[in-house]
């Protein structure tokens, strides 16, 4: 029997990010569990399991080791399975130059990381309700 997969996958490679996104996303929609990576290179491995589903959203660290944010975006748009995948970049820059580029290698957002934990819950929130609205509590909208 094949385990259910996550409907959300998350790449991450600072710990203390993924615990705080974790936390977050707890906190947001406390029925979802989902499958946190350490960085592009597993996420990638993750994703080339074809006979595991795919995830229907992807939070992506736009700066990670051995394989960043950008990178994973261009093999995913490159790979007719996995192009359909909407991938929602997480950064700390702000620069306008950085926002255009993951948009343009096909990201459907690129978002900031904010400093304050609430602020982090209500743009995750705001994702969730976009992507994945069945996964916050209550009636779906």
């Amino acid at each position: 029997m094949i385990a259910e997969a996550s409907p959300l996958v998350m790449a991450e490679d600072d710990p203390d990010d993924r615990f705080l996104l974790q936390r977050a996303l707890r906190r947001v929609a406390p029925s979802l569990s989902p499958l946190l990576l350490s960085d592009g290179v597993e996420l990638m491995q993750h994703l080339g399991n074809r006979e595991a589903p795919l995830p229907r959203l992807l939070l992506l660290d736009l700066n990670m080791p051995r394989m960043d944010g950008l990178e994973v975006l261009l093999r995913l748009r490159a790979d007719a399975r996995l192009s359909a995948i909407p991938a929602v970049v997480l950064t700390t820059s702000g620069e306008s130059e950085n926002l255009a580029r993951v948009r343009a290698s096909g990201a459907v957002d690129c978002l900031c990381k904010p400093c304050r934990y609430g602020d982090l819950v209500v743009l995750l929130e705001g994702v969730l309700r976009r992507f994945l609205p069945d996964a916050l509590p209550g009636p779906a909208p």
